[in-house]
């Protein structure tokens, strides 16, 4: 990248259910806190936080000179939210070049050369050498600190609540496909998203493991077996419209009887009936009451409820899956 272009990053997150989404760490001999590893499709990965990035800031405050607990605890001392000012490897080599300190400023102005020392002084120790941060993220490093703010993000309302509605996700394909794993279970009937690749378009699309797949394309594939929605994404050579549901926002669904729709993904979200029932969406009509020419309006015995609630689940079913075919059951996009 060149020079001029090279300047901090901002990352402003939200927590998610179990938490950002990212892994902080430090190393013994190394100066700074460092991001390990960001969880794909979390609140960190949406701020645009990636590995091997180096802290600068949290909340506007610097934190280049304190201790990873003292860092994790300015990060936890806001509950909800953070922003972390970040630089990547390249950048932090730069501004250490023109021994300037990084601000965020620079994120929105650029690095500024007209307030750098020559570099010919830049950070020079005793002996003359020019300190330039260093990150090994293998396994062998001596790791001294580490701290895990992972997380697998979600959409809040306004009240802070999770909002249960499907997401339309656009992909468009990268020389490495889409970058995602597609695969089917024995013990329940759907096709899910089983992994995601970082910084892939499926990951910046918000793709996201568990997720179930209802429609590819705006065609509902729910009923399909796992090669016939295999097809249906590869139909279109260099694109796909995935719309899919994370586990509780596919419970909340299947709990109220509907099916998502790409409707569904601009907030118009069914709300529970709490007097009287909603029609499903297959298009049956529950029988008549017998009593009710009479004025007589009876609930159903607890028994008859379970067995009309078991019937409208079979009757929805997904086809079983031929488990012969083994090479369908995963396949990598």
């Amino acid at each position: 990248m060149a020079k001029d272009q090279l300047k901090p990053r901002l990352c402003r997150m939200l927590k998610g259910e179990s938490g950002y989404g990212f892994h902080l760490h430090g190393e013994k001999g190394k100066s700074g806190q460092f991001i390990r590893k960001v969880e794909p499709g979390s609140p960190a990965e949406a701020a645009g936080l990636r590995a091997g990035d180096r802290v600068v800031e949290v909340n506007g405050l610097n934190v280049e000179q304190e201790t990873h607990h003292q860092v994790v605890q300015r990060i936890k001392a806001v509950e909800t939210e953070t922003r972390l000012l970040v630089v990547d490897k390249e950048t932090d080599e730069y501004l250490c070049s023109l021994r300037l300190t990084c601000t965020e400023d620079m994120v929105h102005n650029g690095i500024l050369l007209s307030s750098a020392v020559p570099p010919a002084k830049a950070l020079a120790s005793d002996n003359g050498e020019v300190w330039k941060p260093q990150l090994d993220l293998s396994g062998g490093s001596l790791q001294r600190h580490s701290h895990s703010f992972s997380s697998h993000g979600s959409r809040k309302d306004l009240n802070g609540q999770k909002e249960l509605c499907p997401r339309l996700c656009h992909l468009k394909k990268g020389p490495n496909g889409y970058g995602f794993n597609l695969h089917s279970e024995k013990s329940r009937p759907g096709q899910f998203i089983r992994s995601v690749d970082p910084d892939s378009p499926a990951s910046r699309a918000g793709l996201r493991p568990q997720d179930r797949l209802v429609e590819v394309n705006g065609i509902n594939v729910e009923g399909l077996r796992h090669s016939e929605v295999v097809s249906h994404i590869k139909s279109r050579e260099s694109e796909a419209r995935l719309l899919v549901v994370d586990p509780e926002t596919d419970e909340y669904f299947k709990k109220l009887g509907v099916t998502p729709t790409e409707e569904h993904t601009k907030g118009v979200v069914p709300q529970p009936m709490t007097n009287g029932s909603a029609q499903t969406q297959d298009g049956d009509t529950d029988k008549k009451d017998p009593f009710e020419e009479s004025g007589l309006s009876l609930s159903p015995t607890a028994a008859e409820a379970k067995e009309k609630v078991r019937a409208k689940r079979v009757k929805k079913r997904a086809p079983q899956m031929d488990w012969n075919k083994k090479r369908e059951i995963f396949s990598n996009f």
